[in-house]
């Protein structure tokens, strides 16, 4: 039985967690995009407020180190424009500056290692060289993909090109640092919050959820428990009425085998013994002369009608004589079908309720194949595969240029053409299937498990 409630549960569990990490995952990407936004305005802003002030003398000092091997270490930029800087980063959140040249070598830096660095393939300095604004949020502990080295702090670089004024070419490339420690904890707490809040609020609707399926699992369980008892009863039931149907049927045939038929016997006998001494009534002896062949053809009727409503030969000999003698009367009045048997145990290993419901359904099929198919042989399985009885019954029709056809498949109206065996089948606590394994083939399974 599908577990529904534990389906449910481990589901919608894994559901819950992949949307909290999806909201968080989202929300990350938003925050990020607002810190830049932010952080590049702000960087915008002081930078040019730097520039303003000193653009004179900076655009001066980039001239002074124009060419690439005229910066060194040892190089120092004007009072003026040194004191901007320090004042830049005493007022505010910039952390570091670094000012390249217009070949891309570090001229100045606020740390000193890095003055006279060749630069020129830094993607944010041919970004500003090219007179584009760039920007790049570097958080702690990832990798900066324009500098190439590890940052120790959620920064915020921005390079700016530098002009003598708006209409001149770009004579340099000014890089500002900015510390955006803050804006990132007031991410994270802010993130941490939202996905604490949207954890609380799936973790509500779980349970509620949970609570409903629990609920809709129980109303499911009673009803298959229900139908279960009902199937049960129908079951006893239907097994009931087949064997009063059956009861009925054996108390109808011994009484036509032993009432009727012995009674027309008996008339029979009476009416030769009594013809000897009538002969002489020409009248009288020729209407008992047409009268006993009648007799005779009413008592095999009768005895044919009670073997048909229930064959003695079960109760007095058991099944497999019975389906042998069965077999053997089929091809004498059907010369041209051979029957194969195939039965691979012994009569104790049938339950007694089935053997009847087994001659029936073979009956039911011989006549079948006789009349529906052009067959030429039949063949008749009877097996037990552990706690399964099986019934195989397989024709073959006979060879002719109209066969090439292959159909696989069920048989079209199982229903109409083979209800009755399906009847006795289900009654009897078994399982019916008809198949067309070729064109013109008909395999019939009946299987019970005891």
């Amino acid at each position: 039985m599908f577990k529904l409630l534990r389906f449910y549960s481990i589901a919608s569990f894994v559901a819950v967690l992949a949307t909290a990490l999806l909201i968080a995952l989202f929300y990350r990407q938003v925050a990020i995009q607002g810190i830049m936004q932010l952080a590049e305005r702000s960087n915008l802003a002081l930078a040019r407020t730097a520039l303003n002030s000193v653009r004179p003398v900076l655009v001066d000092y980039l001239n002074s180190v124009a060419e690439a091997g005229m910066v060194n270490v040892s190089h120092r930029p004007p009072p003026e424009l040194a004191a901007a800087i320090h004042s830049l980063m005493n007022e505010s959140s910039v952390v570091r500056i670094k000012i390249y040249n217009q070949h891309g070598v570090v001229a100045f830096s606020t740390k000193t290692a890095q003055i006279g660095i060749d630069q020129r393939n830094n993607p944010g300095f041919i970004s500003a060289i090219n007179g584009r604004v760039a920007n790049i949020l570097v958080y702690r502990d990832t990798f900066n993909s324009y500098d190439d080295v590890t940052e120790e702090d959620n920064l915020m670089q921005t390079y700016i090109p530098i002009r003598a004024n708006a209409t001149d070419p770009v004579q340099g490339v000014f890089e500002i640092y900015t510390d955006v420690n803050n804006l990132v904890r007031q991410n994270e707490r802010t993130g941490f919050i939202i996905v604490a809040g949207a954890l609380l609020i799936l973790t509500a609707l779980y349970v509620a959820l949970l609570l409903v399926v629990r609920r809709a699992h129980n109303i499911i369980k009673s009803q298959h428990q229900t139908i279960r008892e009902r199937t049960e009863t129908l079951e006893i039931l239907s097994a009931h009425m087949l064997k009063s149907e059956e009861s009925n049927k054996k108390k109808i045939a011994i009484e036509l085998h032993e009432g009727l038929a012995q009674t027309l016997s008996a008339v029979k006998l009476n009416l030769e013994s009594n013809r000897q001494k009538i002969n002489g009534d020409d009248t009288l002896g020729k209407s008992m002369a047409a009268i006993i062949p009648a007799l005779r053809s009413a008592i095999e009727d009768v005895r044919t009608i009670a073997t048909e409503l229930r064959p003695s030969s079960i109760d007095d000999l058991g099944l497999l004589p019975t389906i042998n003698s069965l077999c053997q009367n089929f091809q004498q009045h059907h010369p041209g079908l051979q029957i194969q048997q195939d039965i691979s145990l012994q009569e104790k290993d049938i339950p007694p309720p089935l053997k009847v419901i087994l001659y029936r359904i073979i009956v039911l099929a011989l006549d079948d194949i006789a009349l529906n198919t052009d067959s030429d042989r039949i063949q008749i399985s009877l097996m037990r595969d552990r706690n399964t009885l099986m019934l195989l019954i397989d024709d073959t029709p006979q060879a002719s240029p109209d066969m090439a056809t292959t159909v696989t498949g069920i048989d079209p109206d199982p229903e109409s053409r083979f209800s009755k065996m399906l009847e006795l089948t289900t009654l009897s606590g078994g399982r019916f299937a008809a198949a067309r394994p070729a064109a013109g083939r008909i395999v019939l399974r009946a299987t019970w498990n005891s």
